[in-house]
């Protein structure tokens, strides 16, 4: 069944002279914007920023015979979220007239009109959403879900509970904690603020909740320099954090990767580090444990694809980071690393507050409720959805 379905839609889209692909199936005719605001009911804190509002832009590009597929950047607040919104209106319609699924093609269109201004930040937020439209459209096209155009390595991957906001009072935060281990999540993140002692209290309080088997991940946002990273992750140690998040500004490869080399638990990073560029840099000088690359911020699915190769290389596993819908099939796609001798599960995808209750219960590998697996979702008609994660991290040692 599946696979006529791909057969049926590549014998579509053939009419031209020797076989040739023809353009009108995919040709792209509009490319829309739509920006939204999701005002938070509870502000929620990190380290560096109360965030009170998300806002989105989201972009659709309609091709013919009612094809559609969509992309989304989001935002902190009205005011950063316009200047995605106006490098978007002059990238789209470079696009119109094309055919949809030439991904490369148009993603190398946009760095091109960037190159004078500078493909980085709202820049490359807008080029990323527009590129993970294109893949949209380019897998109902082919008639295959994200994962499988990107080739499937795993039926599953591992994915952790993620929250924390240091709005929370020490009693919130057991009790979130609790929730997502309730629900199946053998992983969960949470924030730290700028008092080591009122870290390593709710730390405490945490793990004393959720036992020793839970494993407990920890997000600095980028809020110290090395040093003083350093005495936190050694201060934090004893309560057995699985990874240490941005200790260290984005911007500081060499002091992230020396906090890399000394401290205690693995350190991750990259999720505000822009473009390809920047995390072959944290790849290159060994600043990453695990590499956290956001979609929005490396040129969306084309860009992450590339990002995903070197760590391949590099042999550094990596987490997607806030894009959990999409995150899920790019990392599935990825292949295993390895380090020092034995695998380690390239990939695992981060599950929000928000998300914990849409991701149900499954068994994952070998039984265990440890992943997200592929199959469900099917019959929708985005396919970017028709990957569908279904539950917690995994705690098997073949990850770190």
């Amino acid at each position: 069944m599946r696979g006529a379905t791909r057969q049926d839609a590549l014998a579509a889209r053939r009419s031209g002279a020797g076989g040739r692909p023809a353009l009108d199936r995919a040709r792209i005719e509009n490319i829309e914007r739509t920006v939204l605001a999701f005002p938070l009911a509870r502000p929620f804190r990190a380290a560096i920023r109360l965030i009170e509002s998300v806002d989105i832009l989201l972009v659709r590009v309609a091709c013919a015979d009612g094809i559609a597929g969509c992309g989304y950047a989001f935002a902190f607040g009205a005011a950063d979220l316009a200047a995605i919104a106006a490098s978007a209106r002059g990238l789209c319609p470079l696009l119109v007239g094309e055919d949809a699924v030439q991904v490369e093609r148009h993603s190398a269109t946009m760095f091109r009109a960037l190159a004078l201004l500078g493909a980085g930040g709202p820049a490359l937020a807008a080029l990323s959403a527009i590129d993970i439209a294109v893949w949209d459209v380019a897998g109902q096209v082919a008639g295959l879900p994200l994962c499988d155009m990107l080739g499937g390595a795993r039926d599953c991957i591992p994915v952790y509970g993620s929250g924390g906001s240091l709005q929370l009072d020490t009693e919130e935060l057991v009790a979130e904690a609790a929730g997502f281990t309730a629900l199946g999540y053998p992983a969960y993140k949470f924030k730290l603020g700028d008092d080591l002692a009122q870290n390593l209290e709710r730390l405490g309080a945490v793990r004393r909740a959720v036992g020793p088997a839970c494993k407990l991940i920890v997000d600095a946002n980028q809020q110290w320099k090395p040093k003083e990273a350093l005495r936190v992750a050694h201060a934090i140690a004893p309560l057995d954090v699985w990874w240490l998040e941005e200790p260290v500004n984005a911007q500081d490869v060499a002091g992230c990767a020396e906090v890399r080399q000394r401290a205690p638990m693995h350190i991750a990073t990259g999720e505000t580090n822009f473009g390809i560029g920047e995390c072959a840099r944290l790849l290159e000088q060994r600043a990453a444990d695990v590499l956290m690359p956001n979609l929005q911020r490396v040129g969306g699915i084309t860009g992450w694809r590339k990002v995903a190769a070197m760590a391949e290389l590099h042999g550094i596993p990596m987490a997607s980071q806030v894009y959990s819908e999409i995150g899920a099939p790019d990392v599935r796609r990825a292949q295993r690393a390895h380090a020092g001798g034995r695998a380690v599960v390239a990939g695992a995808v981060q599950a929000d507050v928000a998300d914990r209750r849409r991701l149900g219960p499954c068994a994952g590998a070998a039984g265990s409720p440890a992943h997200a697996r592929h199959g469900a979702g099917r019959g929708a008609p985005c396919a970017l959805v028709q990957w569908c994660i279904l539950d917690g991290a995994n705690k098997t040692d073949g990850f770190l």
